[in-house]
């Protein structure tokens, strides 16, 4: 038997694919708007979601290699009790603490450490994103 599916809208007409998450820390939970990015090899969330949930980015688990238009930056990496997105949540999963610039449309990187969790079929001419666990 095929594991259940979550179907949700794709808009084939926007650049990227958004996607509402759900992080939650030690002081609260937090939605974040992020991409739907397979190039990240991390998942990506604010400085200021990461504070307002309880963790402290100057006291990470370590720190990540990060390649920016300016060269490598070390960027520091903090593991959130758990991250919900796209109909599957996982517990104690790492984060990387970055800011996007202002002018993004998203807030965050939903980045490869989740989606290696699913199976994501992207159909564009249906214009439907299933994820199966």
């Amino acid at each position: 038997m095929p594991p259940p599916s979550d179907i949700f809208p794709l808009d084939p007409r926007k650049p990227i694919i958004p996607v509402d998450v759900l992080l939650e820390g030690p002081k609260g939970r937090q939605f974040v708007r992020m991409a739907l990015d397979t190039g990240a090899t991390y998942t990506i969330a604010p400085v200021a979601t990461l504070l307002a949930i309880g963790y402290d980015p100057t006291k990470p688990l370590r720190h990540i290699e990060f390649i920016a238009v300016g060269g490598i930056e070390y960027k520091p990496l903090v593991r959130v009790q758990a991250v919900q997105a796209l109909g599957v949540r996982l517990a104690r999963f790492d984060i990387v603490c970055h800011d996007l610039p202002p002018q993004s449309p998203v807030r965050g990187l939903l980045g490869l450490n989740f989606l290696k969790h699913v199976s994501l079929h992207l159909d564009f001419p249906r214009q439907r994103l299933t994820v199966s666990r």
